[in-house]
């Protein structure tokens, strides 16, 4: 209820801002911490003068954008109040009864985000997009489906606690929502879009090129089809002369000795010819793939050699027995005509399925394709004009390798048009060289945006963290002095001051969920938002053990445990900072595009850090038993929540392990 009546000026200020086209309200009240100092600090505003020129505490907004705080915080904080006037069903516990209000509120929520996103789309594209954005984490984090699943334990009597503990999730989910829309705008927004741009182009450039390739690999196979077409011709005359001698050879009236010389003769032919089929064969162009036909055109002349080498050994033989006088025409010469013969069919079946090949009227068609979309691209990259080419680069990175490409392209097609591969081929290659140019430009702008964007998320980081710790430490300074001073002495004064304290306490678990937040969008890194989101839960877990009026040794550990968190992920982050700067000057950028925003030995460390922390609160645990001041229920509760942590550091630890494993 605390947090609902902390609010209501929010609430009030979403309802009567959509009431006037631009508004000057005075609001002297309004909260600056917790969630009003987010709201006031967050509002893109311009200050007007009113009223003489005083500008105290006024705030002027667009009416789209008094619009979207209207229709964004109203239903959420309505549902969070208690409703006097709601009509409980009679056969659900009254608690479930509410749920479902919430449930019912939440979805119109989200039906009113989506119309307000639809209408914001033209006239004012970021806010739509952020309205995307919340609309897209909401589905991913399943918020309107658990509310269902909550209003079910409610209304289940022995199921209270597990609504308790899915309520905390919910809403700690939804405050991660909620940060997306409070969050600070920059040029992160345009640096985002250029991002996907550029991303978009690279894979339409990947694509185009990935399709040049296969068409040049195709063109490729068509000219050595008709190379070696050729080739096998002449080895089908040669093969067939080869066979009309050996057949008219036992008829001929020459000696024995004469004969025995031409039939050697013609097995050195024979012999001569298997080894160029083989030859032909077992040669393959380099870094060619051959086609279906091709493969097959190859293994028929392989067969053919190996029909013309046993032809050429049964010549020898033949030539062997006439010198020793043996009768015509003997086995052997038989057996040769029959290799040959073989090895003739083997060939003109090589020679049909080089033929099958040629299919270049089909392959200029498709380089006219690509040419056109190769066009289209480079007229798209055209009207973008991304200034990240440098200055002497007009338009996008990479447009020009792709005009130049398209010319080449064009000059292949012609040549196929014309029935020549071979003229064809280089064309493409210098299409391909163009387009790998095009693809490496485009690479070094993405790298570079990456590493614009990451350079500032470590910066806001930063500034982050450091105001989270100075902060920190004071709170930490102030409950060891109110312990020092003793519990049973606190008044009203002390219990005040352990409730401010609470309260500013809070308000920092608040901004660690806002650091979580751009974590959780970078999605890089697997132990740095894991960190944050132990502290924002330490954080959490303070401010109600001081609420409590604890002041004792646990709750200095839990407080001295996120001051040491918060100086690791300082530390980790300026570190990370220097390396990047050390990189800049020496020209070593590395591969920025998929870089992690945290190198995985900072991870490591931040995960023993983790680990290290997690032992020091077990031995508090255990000696926070002898203080009269702590329940068994609150300990029993922290032990529960230090297991928990431990599971969690076992399956990072896993994840970190299948990511470093992963090819």
């Amino acid at each position: 209820m605390s947090l609902t009546i902390r609010t209501r000026p929010a609430v009030l200020l979403g309802v009567l801002l959509p009431l006037r086209r631009s508004c000057c309200f005075f609001l002297p009240s309004f909260p600056r911490r917790g969630w009003g100092r987010f709201f006031v600090g967050s509002l893109p505003t311009s200050v007007p003068p009113c009223q003489g020129g005083k500008q105290d505490n006024r705030i002027f907004l667009k009416p789209a954008l008094a619009v979207l705080l209207g229709v964004l915080l109203v239903p959420v904080w309505l549902a969070a109040a208690q409703d006097a006037d709601a009509q409980a069903n009679p056969e659900m516990d009254p608690l479930a009864v509410k749920e479902e209000m919430i449930r019912d509120r939440f979805k119109r929520f989200e039906d009113r985000v989506f119309r307000l996103r639809e209408q914001l789309s033209e006239i004012e594209p970021a806010n739509a997009k952020r309205l995307a954005r919340v609309l897209d984490r909401a589905g991913e984090l399943q918020l309107g489906d658990r509310l269902e699943e909550i209003v079910k334990l409610l209304d289940q009597a022995n199921a209270r606690g597990g609504a308790l503990e899915e309520q905390g999730k919910w809403l700690a989910d939804a405050e991660r929502v909620l940060g997306i829309l409070l969050e600070r705008d920059s040029d992160n927004e345009a640096r985002r879009d250029e991002i996907d741009k550029m991303r978009q182009f690279k894979e339409d450039v990947d694509q185009i090129l990935q399709q040049q390739r296969e068409l040049r690999s195709e063109a490729a196979q068509t000219a050595t089809a008709r190379q070696m077409a050729k080739q096998l011709e002449q080895a089908l005359q040669r093969i067939q002369s080869l066979l009309r001698d050996q057949q008219k050879l036992p008829t001929d009236d020459a000696s024995k000795e004469t004969r025995a010389d031409d039939q050697r003769d013609l097995a050195r032919d024979a012999d001569d010819l298997a080894d160029d089929l083989k030859s032909l064969a077992d040669t393959a162009p380099p870094e060619e793939v051959d086609s279906e036909s091709l493969l097959e055109a190859r293994q028929e002349t392989g067969k053919a050699s190996e029909s013309t080498k046993a032809g050429a050994e049964a010549m020898a033989r033949a030539a062997q027995e006439l010198r020793q006088g043996k009768p015509v025409p003997s086995a052997d010469q038989q057996e040769a005509v029959e290799k040959l013969e073989e090895a003739q069919g083997q060939i003109e079946k090589a020679l049909e399925q080089l033929r099958e090949e040629s299919q270049l009227r089909e392959q200029a068609q498709q380089q006219e394709g690509l040419s056109d979309e190769t066009k289209e691209l480079g007229n798209r990259m055209r009207e973008d004009g991304s200034p990240h080419g440098g200055p002497q680069q007009k338009g996008t990175p990479g447009q020009e390798g792709l005009d130049e490409a398209q010319k080449e392209m064009d000059e292949a097609q012609e040549s196929l048009e014309q029935d020549q591969p071979d003229e064809a081929i280089p064309d493409q290659d210098r299409a391909i060289e163009e387009l790998k140019q095009a693809q490496k430009e485009l690479d070094e702008a993405l790298k570079q945006l990456r590493k614009e964007e990451r350079a500032e998320m470590l910066r806001d980081l930063e500034v982050r963290f450091r105001q989270m710790l100075s902060k920190q430490r004071a709170i930490n300074e102030l409950t060891v002095v109110l312990d020092q001073f003793g519990r049973a002495k606190f008044t009203r004064a002390e219990e005040l001051q352990l409730a401010d304290l609470a309260m500013k306490q809070q308000e920092l678990s608040e901004d660690a969920s806002a650091c979580l937040n751009i974590l959780d969008e970078d999605g890089t890194t697997v132990v740095f938002p894991r960190v944050v989101e132990q502290v924002a839960g330490d954080m959490t877990d303070v401010a109600d053990r001081l609420a409590e009026l604890l002041v004792g040794a646990l709750t200095q550990q839990v407080e001295q445990d996120i001051v040491d968190a918060l100086e690791q992920l300082l530390g980790a982050v300026q570190k990370m900072q220097q390396e990047n700067e050390q990189q800049e000057g020496s020209g070593e950028g590395g591969d920025s595009e998929n870089q992690s925003l945290l190198p995985t030995s900072a991870e490591l460390k931040l995960l023993r850090s983790s680990q290290q922390r997690v032992n020091k609160r077990t031995t508090a645990i255990e000696s926070a038993k002898a203080d009269p001041a702590e329940s068994p229920d609150e300990l029993k509760k922290a032990a529960q929540g230090l297991a928990d942590r431990q599971k969690e550091l076992s399956a990072v630890a896993t994840e970190m392990r299948d990511r470093q494993n992963q090819p």
